[in-house]
C-alpha cells in the first residue's frame, strides 16, 4: 500500500488514533491479500465504525477505478485477438469513454435531483411520530366478507387465460412506455455501465445501530472512481415494512408477520382497498416514480427515517422502490434478518457475490442465526390454534369454496395428530428428541402433502385473514397460526443440520424445531462474497466462530485482529473480587448462601463509597437479582446501600434507565440493578458518570437443563466423536468449552458498556473467585484482561479504587 499521505489515513475526516490506523490497515489487508475472513475485535468507543467505512470504501473505489479503466473484459479480450494494437486501443479508448460519459451524465442527474429535493420537506419518523397500535384496525362499518378468503383453485394459479384485461393493458402500456424511453433517449441512466458489481453489505443487529453507520457515512469524501467527474455515495438502506410501508392501515398493524400478510392482500388486484402506493412492475407511471424515488435515496445519504416521508412526497412504496437503486449501490445496510436468510436476500434482488460482507455487533452473530431458522410452539398454542380454526370455519364455511375448506381441514387435522402425539408420552423431558415419522405412524397424517398445504397457506394468504378474525373477537394476544405454519415447514423440510425435540418450562410443553449447525447457513454468504468480516466490540472468545461457523474455512483464510482501547491504561482498572469475609462463588448450588448475599452487599457497599457518579450491577438472571435483593433487604444491607446511592432495579417488564440516567444528571449518586442479557447489557451507551463502576455478580452461565442447551451439547458431543473416533474426554471438553464460551462472551459484552469514549474512565468489578482462574481468564477480552490488578485483598480494591478516583480528581465526600 502506497504511503501517501491522504492514503495513509484512508480519507479518515480526522486524524486517526493509532489502533485506527492498525485497524484499517489490516481491515484493507484482508481486502488485497485475498483473506475470506476477518475477526476484528475493537472496543465501544475507538471508532471502530468510522474505521469499517473509511478502509472498506477507500478498497472500493480503487477497486471500482481499476476495473473501469480496464475497458475489455476477458471475453472481449480472448475475441480481440487478432486485431491490431492500435484498433484495440481505440476501441478501449471509445468503451472508456462512453463509459465516463455514461457516469457523468447520471453524477450531474443526480445533482439536479438533490437541488430540487432540497425545496421538498423530508420529515423523518421522529417527526412524523406515527403511532403504532397493537390491535389490527377494522373499520366498525366493515362487513365480515372481509375475512373471507378469495377462492383457491391450486390448478389455476398459473393459467394464462387468468390474467386480467387490466394486466394486460398494463403490460401494454408498460412496453409502449420503455419504447418511447428507447426513442428518447432516456434509458441511459440505468445503463448496465452504472451496475455496481462489488459492493459493500453493513449488517447489524438493531436500525438504531445501522442509522449510527449512516451518520458516520457522511463524514469522510472519498476520491471519484470516474475521470474528471465528482462521485455521490451510492448509499441504500434497506428494511422491513415495519420501517418502510407509508399504507395507514397496514403500517398500523403492530405484529411484524401480520403487517406482511396485510401488505400482500392488499397488493391483490381484486382488493377493494388496493395499496395506491405499490409499484405494480406492469405499471409504467408508478415505476417512473420508483426510479425517482431511487435517485433521490442516491443524491444525498439518507437514514432510513427518512425514507416513508420520501415515498409519500413521491406517492411510491418505499419499500419495493428501494430495491430499484439495489443493483446500482456502494454501500448497503440491512438488519441481520435481511442478510442471513436466502430467502429474504433473493426477494430483495440481493446478490453478495464477489462482495464485502460487513457484520457489525457480531458477538452474537451465532445465537442470532440458531434463532432465525428456529420456532417453538407451546401445546397451548398448538390448542388455540384448533379452536380458532374451528371457529373461523363454522363462522365462513358457507362463504369459502371448496379449496379453502379441504385444505382447512387438512390443517385442523395435522394439529390435531400432533396434540395426540404428545398426549400418549410419558414423563416429556426437556431435550427429549421428536421422532416426525413416529409422530405421523398409525394415521393418514403422511398423506396430508405438507408441501401443498404450504403452497396454500403462502397463495392464498388465508392465514392474514383468520389472524385478523381472531384478533377482532379478541381471542389472540399475539398470532399463533403463522408460528405453526412454520413449524410445519420445518416438518416438510427438515434439515440435516437440526433437531426437533421438547421443551418443559414450569407446566408448559413445548415442541421446538432448533437449528443445531449454524455453519452450513451461513455457507452461503462466506462462499458468494469476496470476504465476510466479523467485527464487534468484544469478540472474545473467538473459537466457536471457528468451529460453529466456518469450521470449512482453512486458518490461513481467517485474519484476526484485536486492538487495545483508546482510553490510556491509567484510565481503567479491573479486579477479581473473589472474597470478603466468606468465599465468592455464585455457581447454582452455592449462589442461595445468604452469608454470601449479604457479604457481597457489604462489599458492593464498600466500594460504592468511593465511586462517584453511577454504578451498575450485572447479576446473571432476573430471577437471581430479586433473591439478592430479598437477601439484602433481609439482611439490612439494602438500606445501607440506597443511603449512599438511591438503587434502581431493573425488571423483565420495566425500562428504568430514564429514571437512572435523571439522578445522575441532577448530580446524585445511584446504583443500578440490571441483568446479563436483559434490556440494559447491549446497546445501551453508559458513558461518563452513568457507570464509573460495572460489577458482574458470577458467571452467567445459561440454563445447563434447558432443551436448547441440551440438544446443542449432544450435537457437539457427537460432531467431535465422529471426528476423534470415540474420544470421550475431547467431546466432554468441547462442549465445556463452548458452555463457557456463551458466559464469558455475555460477560465482555456487559462490562464493555462502562467505556465509551477516549477521555472515559471506570473501574470493574469481577465478583467471584472463578475469575482468577487462567481458563476463565483467558477468555476475557484483551483490553479487560490485561487491566486486571492482581494479589489484592478485598480492604487492597477498596483503597485502590479510593486512589484511582482521587487521581481523576474525584471524591464521594
Amino acid at each position: 500500500m502506497a504511503a501517501d499521505t491522504e492514503r495513509e489515513r484512508f480519507y479518515h475526516p480526522y486524524k486517526p488514533y493509532d489502533i485506527q490506523l492498525d485497524f484499517m490497515r489490516a481491515l484493507y489487508d484482508v481486502f488485497t491479500n485475498n483473506y475470506k475472513i476477518g475477526l476484528f475485535e475493537s472496543p465501544t468507543g475507538t471508532g471502530k465504525t468510522l474505521s469499517l467505512i473509511c478502509s472498506s470504501m477507500t478498497w472500493l473505489r480503487e477497486h471500482k477505478k481499476n476495473s473501469f479503466s480496464q475497458g475489455f473484459d476477458e471475453e472481449e479480450e480472448e475475441q480481440s485477438d487478432d486485431e491490431p494494437a492500435w484498433v484495440k486501443e481505440s476501441y478501449k479508448s471509445m468503451v472508456n469513454k462512453t463509459k465516463n460519459d455514461a457516469a457523468g451524465d447520471y453524477e450531474r442527474h443526480l445533482e439536479e435531483v438533490a437541488a430540487k429535493s432540497g425545496n421538498r420537506r423530508i420529515n423523518s419518523l421522529k417527526e412524523r411520530k406515527l403511532k403504532k397500535i397493537k390491535k389490527i384496525e377494522i373499520e366498525s362499518a366493515e362487513p365480515d366478507d372481509a375475512f373471507v378468503p378469495a377462492d383457491y383453485v391450486s390448478e389455476d394459479e398459473d393459467r394464462p387465460e387468468a390474467r386480467t384485461l387490466r394486466d394486460k393493458n398494463e403490460e401494454l402500456g408498460l412496453e409502449i412506455k420503455q419504447l418511447i424511453r428507447k426513442l428518447n433517449g432516456d434509458d441511459n441512466k440505468d445503463s448496465d455501465i452504472l451496475i455496481q458489481n462489488t459492493k459493500i453489505f453493513f449488517a447489524s443487529r438493531t436500525h438504531s445501530q445501522l442509522n449510527q453507520f449512516s451518520s458516520q457515512l457522511r463524514l469522510p469524501l472519498f476520491p471519484s472512481s470516474y475521470t474528471e467527474v465528482e462521485e455521490h455515495l451510492k448509499y441504500l438502506p434497506l428494511g422491513s415494512r415495519k420501517q418502510l410501508c407509508i399504507h395507514k392501515k397496514v403500517s398500523n398493524i403492530n405484529d411484524v408477520t401480520l403487517m406482511n400478510e396485510a401488505c400482500l392482500d392488499h397488493q391483490r388486484a381484486d382488493s377493494k382497498d388496493r395499496c395506491e402506493f405499490y409499484p405494480a412492475p406492469k405499471n409504467p407511471d408508478m415505476q417512473d416514480k420508483a426510479t425517482e424515488f431511487k435517485d433521490s435515496v442516491f443524491a444525498k445519504i439518507r437514514d432510513i427515517e427518512d425514507l416513508p416521508s420520501l415515498g409519500e412526497a413521491i406517492g411510491v412504496c418505499p419499500y419495493y422502490s428501494v430495491r430499484k437503486g439495489v443493483p446500482y449501490s456502494e454501500v448497503m445496510t440491512l438488519p441481520y434478518q435481511l442478510l442471513l436468510t436466502k430467502k429474504s436476500r433473493d426477494a430483495l434482488g440481493i446478490s453478495i457475490k464477489d462482495s464485502i460482507v460487513v457484520i457489525d455487533e457480531a458477538h452474537n452473530l451465532l445465537d442470532t442465526i440458531t434463532s432465525i431458522h428456529s420456532v417453538t410452539v407451546s401445546v397451548n398454542e398448538f390448542e388455540l390454534c384448533k379452536s380458532s380454526l374451528k371457529a373461523y370455519l363454522q363462522k365462513f364455511t358457507r362463504r369459502m369454496n371448496g379449496g379453502n375448506r379441504v385444505n382447512l381441514m387438512k390443517l385442523i387435522k395435522i394439529i390435531d395428530i400432533i396434540l395426540k402425539y404428545v398426549s400418549k408420552i410419558d414423563k416429556i423431558a426437556p431435550g427429549r428428541p421428536i421422532d416426525i415419522m413416529d409422530m405421523f405412524q398409525g394415521t393418514t397424517g403422511d398423506l396430508l402433502n405438507i408441501h401443498k398445504l404450504d403452497k396454500y397457506l403462502t397463495v392464498s394468504k388465508i392465514a392474514y385473514k383468520i389472524e385478523s378474525y381472531m384478533d377482532k373477537l379478541d381471542r389472540h394476544k399475539t398470532p399463533v397460526l403463522f408460528k405453526i405454519i412454520e413449524f410445519l415447514k420445518s416438518i416438510s423440510n427438515p434439515s440435516k443440520e437440526g433437531k426437533f425435540f421438547f421443551d418443559v418450562k414450569g407446566p408448559n410443553v413445548s415442541l421446538s424445531y432448533m437449528l443445531l449447525d449454524p455453519s452450513e447457513v451461513f455457507r452461503d454468504i462466506v462462499d458468494e462474497a469476496k470476504c465476510v468480516i466479523l467485527a464487534g466490540g468484544t469478540m472474545e472468545p473467538t473459537e466457536d466462530y471457528y468451529n460453529y461457523l466456518f469450521p470449512y474455512v482453512g486458518k490461513e483464510q481467517v485474519r484476526k485482529f484485536t486492538c487495545g482501547h483508546v482510553i490510556p491504561k491509567e484510565n481503567l482498572e479491573v479486579f477479581v473480587m473473589g472474597k470478603r469475609t466468606v468465599d465468592f462463588e455464585f455457581s447454582f448450588d452455592k449462589r442461595d448462601n445468604l452469608n454470601m448475599i449479604k457479604d457481597v452487599g457489604e462489599a458492593v457497599y464498600e466500594v460504592i463509597e468511593n465511586v462517584p457518579g453511577g454504578a451498575v450491577v450485572f447479576f446473571p438472571s432476573y430471577k437471581y437479582l430479586a433473591d439478592v435483593l430479598e437477601g439484602w433487604k433481609k439482611t439490612g444491607v439494602y438500606e445501607k446501600i440506597n443511603c449512599k446511592k438511591k438503587v434502581f432495579s431493573e425488571s423483565s417488564t420495566t425500562d428504568v434507565l430514564a429514571d437512572y440516567s435523571t439522578e445522575i444528571a441532577k448530580g446524585g449518586g445511584g446504583l443500578l440493578l440490571s441483568v446479563i442479557g436483559g434490556r440494559l447489557s447491549e446497546g445501551i451507551n453508559f458513558s461518563d458518570d452513568l457507570a464509573r463502576a460495572v460489577m458482574v455478580i458470577g458467571l452467567p452461565y445459561p440454563n445447563a437443563f434447558s432443551g436448547e442447551i441440551i440438544s446443542k451439547r449432544k450435537f457437539i458431543e457427537d460432531q467431535v466423536l465422529e471426528r476423534t473416533g470415540g474420544d470421550k474426554a475431547a467431546a466432554n471438553e468441547a462442549t465445556r468449552d463452548f458452555y463457557e464460551n456463551i458466559c464469558m462472551r455475555a460477560v465482555n459484552q456487559s462490562v464493555g458498556r462502562s467505556i465509551r469514549h477516549r477521555n472515559d474512565y471506570a473501574t470493574i468489578y469481577l465478583f467471584d473467585k472463578r475469575y482468577s482462574g487462567e481458563r476463565i481468564e483467558n477468555k476475557l477480552s484483551e483490553w479487560i484482561k490485561l487491566r486486571i490488578s492482581k494479589g489484592l485483598d478485598h480492604s487492597g480494591v477498596v483503597a485502590r479504587t479510593k486512589s484511582f478516583f482521587q487521581q481523576k480528581g474525584r471524591t464521594t465526600d
